[in-house]
């Protein structure tokens, strides 16, 4: 039997833990052409939500998704970009031709792969004045795009704190000044580099300064995830406890991934009724096959930030005075300069004004090897 639970992929479906208000926020938001930044931090199904809600509109809307994380330089998003285009119309089985006539800056290629899919790719001069002037020419396209077939375009810009790489604050302003003038078209910008993407959108010398709905995703509530599991569980013929589904969500801290990470192993080993050692025993496994990861990470970070991580496993009042004394942090100051390392690092992340260990299971990895 197929497991009932996924994760490390984008999930739909029956996979999909229901985030029912926010698809319904979300919808009427493109509807309305509203451009949305949706932030929170990693594995908290921003994707998967986002596909969702895209696959309940795609009758109404072309969606372009665009993984900015995939390129390193103006050029490679230029690429990225307009492959993205390209893609939305493979999708919809629109002629190579008319796709190709989208762009006359740079030369497209279509092949077909084994499985049948296209592969697309594009031919360009990689000066800096032709990639500039290629760029303004896709930037413009989804506006066109939404007049010639007279429908919404959603332009979907995924890990959008990475364009920061670019070329500084230029990269940004150029493309904000194309963007802002397309009536037609819905921009939803999503990011999970919070400390980055929040300053972009917040800081009022950024081009991108309150130019969208600000929309930060929150964990999913307990009461939600409980059905969820024991839902899945008894698609998979096995039954759970809600008692046990919530040691679940409270092990995994309300993240999805984390969520269906645990109940996936749980769900492998267990019987027809899932016992409490079955979670324990799920859990173990999870901490060894991590085992060397969590060491990696741990011996990446400075000793002082081990000892923030360290006091970050007992409280999250880390700059109280009796706290910093009791776990030798030392003064404020430098306990927010490695705070700030750790969150660039992805270890730590601030959440309702609090710091907090990301991952759940180094969290425990780490009270039960090194916490002091």
């Amino acid at each position: 039997m197929v497991n009932p639970f996924k994760y490390g992929e984008v999930v739909t479906g029956e996979y999909f833990c229901n985030r029912i208000h926010e698809i319904g926020e979300l919808t009427s938001y493109i509807e309305a052409a509203q451009n949305v930044f949706i932030y929170s931090n990693r594995r908290l199904g921003k994707t998967s939500l986002i596909k969702v809600v895209m696959e309940a509109l795609a009758g109404e809307v072309i969606t372009i998704y665009v993984d900015v994380h995939r390129a390193s330089s103006v050029a490679q998003f230029l690429e990225v970009y307009s492959k993205a285009i390209s893609q939305a119309f493979l999708t919809r089985k629109e002629k190579i031709e008319k796709i190709a006539n989208f762009f006359s800056r740079i030369i497209p290629s279509f092949e077909v792969e084994k499985d049948g899919s296209w592969r697309v790719s594009f031919d360009f001069s990689r000066t800096k004045s032709s990639v500039e002037r290629a760029l303004e020419e896709v930037y413009e396209l989804p506006e066109k795009i939404a007049e010639d077939y007279k429908r919404r375009v959603v332009v979907i810009f995924d890990e959008f704190q990475e364009i920061s790489q670019f070329d500084g604050k230029q990269f940004e302003k150029k493309m904000r000044s194309f963007i802002q003038h397309h009536s037609e078209v819905c921009y939803i910008f999503m990011g999970s580099k919070t400390h980055i993407i929040l300053e972009m959108f917040s800081d009022s010398s950024r081009a991108f300064y309150r130019s969208a709905k600000v929309y930060p995703l929150p964990p999913i509530c307990t009461e939600e995830l409980v059905n969820f599991i024991c839902k899945r569980f008894k698609s998979g013929s096995k039954k759970i406890s809600n008692l046990l589904a919530k040691k679940i969500v409270e092990l995994s801290k309300n993240i999805p991934y984390y969520v269906q990470m645990l109940s996936s192993s749980i769900w492998l080993n267990a019987k027809d009724e899932v016992k409490d050692c079955d979670t324990k025993n799920a859990l173990e496994e999870i901490l060894l096959s991590q085992n060397e990861l969590f060491y990696s990470w741990h011996d990446f970070c400075s000793p002082h930030q081990r000892a923030v991580l360290s006091a970050l496993v007992k409280t999250d009042e880390i700059f109280s005075q009796d706290n910093r004394l009791l776990c030798n942090l030392g003064s404020s100051a430098s306990v927010q300069t490695s705070l700030r390392a750790l969150m660039k690092k992805g270890l730590v992340a601030k959440y309702n004004g609090k710091y907090h260990i990301v991952d759940p299971f180094f969290q425990i990895w780490l009270a039960r090897n090194v916490a002091i």
